[in-house]
């Protein structure tokens, strides 16, 4: 073993006082049982702000102020993922983080009858010409991952894919720690560029030991992993609060010790010359635990190896291997039950796997999604839990909240009112509600529908002006929320989307007609339509079938009244209610071509720029060029989506209990029924 260097990886190591910075503290549990999660990973994806959940679930990690708008990630082996923006962890509080916990799937092998002699393979790098130690004394979750596939020696010898993994190990060059923890995950390479990708165990496995030297072994056999390709096998270093004290503490005081035995030293890989900082003459009683590698040229053309420094930094491939192997067993095995793929044209198969693979990999606590063509529904995909406290399933009559799409509920309302003569889209809004102050320009109904009028939205910097407790008797009292404001610009100049300006089309409605927002609704559009689970999200109500809604956290949370914006965003409904109204908009009988072009034509800024946007209505087309009119919704507790393919007669509608299903790409599923017929 040469004895010349250590390499050392060297990050954030200074004062946690040297720049600004916010800490955001709590801890992480399981979401059905409250069970305490360990070893989670937390951090911010692409950056070096990371850390690992303590044994007892707790984390606290700095935030540095350039990443305050960024967004926190939670995961962990066997749970769903959860993506919180800073802005919304208060760090004067504790946060309690839920992670949706993922069934075990485990392969189910079986010895055929005609059993061959087991044979193990040792596949990975042995050699050992120095060592790795981590030092970063701020954040945790460094990796380091090794490529393992097939060579041709192992061929020689009988090795062939699919193989049966039983071990992993990691050698350790020197342990100066009471006892230290690693993590070992297997990783899928990434097709698109090489680097470890999702993660193919679902269990944390993680091991802890008090050795100095030697082999650190993962027994894996229990899994009955069946590997068929190239994979990584990575090695998470586990560092609590302590850990990382005890090595800030002796690397500093080594460096203040030995400052002649700090050496940079350039050395080249892969066409680039890189700064590696070492120690000569010593080192190795850093504290810490250091990882054996080899630098020899000959392994850097062998193998592959990347580290990350923390759980969700970029990969970095380096030339220094880690000496770590697998070991495989050619036991022929088979599955007893497999899953079986999907039919070319079983299209309600590939929807519910496409649904089905997002829930497992967001953690939404439950979805409804509708499909319907020429008027008949063809797919109706029901997923995970209206309560989840409670296990209660989702059911074709769980009412969720539909958000921004009240706005395009709201739109038909205003088409009738046109209709019947009540209403001029284009005179001043005064004209017809002189409760809303005039301002320094007129404001039209067509330009509030269109998010052109001025008026301002949500104070994103002020949760308080979205979740509010007041509740509000009907829309023209809630004008009081913003009637005072002025306006961000000149009617009509620019797109501004508004909230807002929708809630004062509300209250136009209630002045219209003399009824209630909720009451002239029911009766001109829900009822007429035969939207019966449809109607407003009335907090002083006890309302049947309605689901528990999940923030960001994980946590049950209504977050407000909604009483104030109910045209805007505070209708609750289920996908079958809005596929009929999706289908309404495509019925001649109740929808005239005249009214359809009004809804559904952009309009456009007095410069002559296309909005991309009508009455209610985003209009355009989706990737695949294929033209739609369509709206999403989400708050922080709900998302939804409603689209239309008009040349087809195409509608679907998507609708879950958190807010992460906002990110579902709904035109996948608008591809997979837009040419079945």
């Amino acid at each position: 073993m040469n004895k010349a260097g250590f390499f050392l990886l060297i990050a954030h190591f200074v004062s946690v006082s040297s720049y600004a910075q916010v800490i955001v503290s709590g801890k992480v549990l399981n979401q059905t049982d409250g069970s305490l999660i360990p070893y989670a990973n937390i951090g911010i994806r692409r950056s070096s702000v990371g850390t690992i959940s303590n044994t007892d679930g707790t984390f606290s990690i700095r935030i540095p102020e350039k990443l305050k708008g960024d967004t926190l990630l939670f995961s962990a082996l066997g749970y769903s993922k959860k993506l919180i923006p800073v802005r919304f962890l208060n760090p004067d509080l504790s946060h309690t983080i839920l992670l949706h916990e993922q069934p075990a799937m485990l392969n189910d092998v079986v010895v055929s009858a005609k059993r061959e002699k087991n044979k193990v393979y040792q596949m990975g790098n042995r050699d050992v010409s120095g060592g790795v130690l981590e030092t970063d004394t701020l954040y945790a979750g460094y990796s380091t991952a090794l490529l393992i596939e097939n060579t041709q020696e192992l061929m020689k010898h009988g090795l062939q894919f699919p193989v049966y993994l039983e071990q992993a190990r990691l050698r350790i060059l020197r342990n100066n720690l009471p006892s230290f923890k690693f993590r070992v995950r297997l990783n899928e390479v990434d097709s698109t560029n090489g680097q470890p990708g999702a993660d193919l165990l679902r269990e944390s496995m993680v091991v802890e030991s008090t050795m100095r030297k030697g082999w650190l072994e993962f027994d894996l056999s229990h899994l009955k992993i069946l590997i068929t390709k190239p994979f990584f096998v990575t090695f998470e270093q586990i560092l609590d609060k302590h850990d990382r004290t005890v090595i800030a503490d002796g690397y500093r005081e080594f460096m203040q010790a030995h400052p002649d035995r700090l050496v940079i030293d350039t050395i080249e890989f892969e066409g680039k010359k890189e700064p590696h900082l070492m120690i000569k003459r010593g080192g190795i009683d850093l504290p810490g635990t250091f990882i054996a590698i080899t630098s020899k040229d000959w392994a850097a053309k062998e193998f592959t190896c990347f580290t990350r420094q923390t759980s969700f930094a970029e990969w970095v491939k380096v030339r220094g291997i880690v000496t770590a192997t697998v070991s495989v067993s050619n036991q022929p095995v088979t599955r007893s039950e497999q899953l079986k793929p999907c039919a070319d044209k079983d299209v309600t198969c590939k929807a519910t796997k496409l649904c089905q693979d997002f829930i497992d990999e967001t953690g939404v606590n439950g979805m409804q999604v509708c499909v319907s063509k020429n008027g008949e529904t063809k797919w109706l995909g029901l997923f995970g839990d209206s309560n989840s406290q409670l296990q209660t399933p989702v059911t074709a009559q769980t009412k969720f909240r539909i958000n921004s799409i009240s706005k395009s509920i709201t739109s038909l309302a205003l088409i009738k009112l046109v209709s019947e003569g009540k209403l001029d889209l284009d005179a001043p809004i005064q004209n017809y509600l002189p409760e809303f102050p005039a301002k320094k320009y007129p404001i039209t109904a067509r330009q509030l529908a269109g998010h052109l009028a001025g008026i301002r939205d949500y104070q994103e910097d002020n949760l308080n002006d979205f979740i509010r407790t007041e509740h509000y008797n009907n829309s023209i009292d809630a004008l009081n929320i913003f009637k005072d404001d002025t306006l961000l610009f000149k009617p009509g100049t620019r797109f501004h989307y508004s909230t807002y300006g929708w809630n004062l089309l509300g209250a136009l409605v209630e002045k219209l007609t003399g009824k209630h927002y909720l009451d002239y609704m029911a009766e001109a559009v829900f009822n007429p339509i035969g939207m019966q689970s449809t109607m407003g999200d009335d907090v002083t109500m006890t309302l049947p079938n309605r689901s528990i809604f999940y923030d960001l956290t994980g946590q049950p949370n209504n977050l407000g009244d909604l009483s104030y914006k109910y045209a805007g965003g505070g209708l609750l409904s289920t996908v079958q209610d809005l596929v009929k109204f999706g289908n309404e908009m495509l019925n001649d009988k109740n929808v005239s071509p005249k009214q359809r072009e009004v809804l559904f034509q952009t309009q456009k800024t007095t410069d002559g720029k296309a909005t991309g946007y009508g009455l209610g209505w985003y209009v355009g087309v989706d990737r695949n060029g294929h033209r739609i009119w369509y709206h999403a919704g989400d708050s922080f507790s709900s998302s939804s989506w409603l689209v239309i393919y008009p040349d087809k007669n195409l509608v679907i509608a998507l609708l879950a209990n958190t807010q992460h299903a906002a990110a579902f790409d709904i035109y996948e599923i608008g591809e997979l029924f837009y040419g079945n017929d």
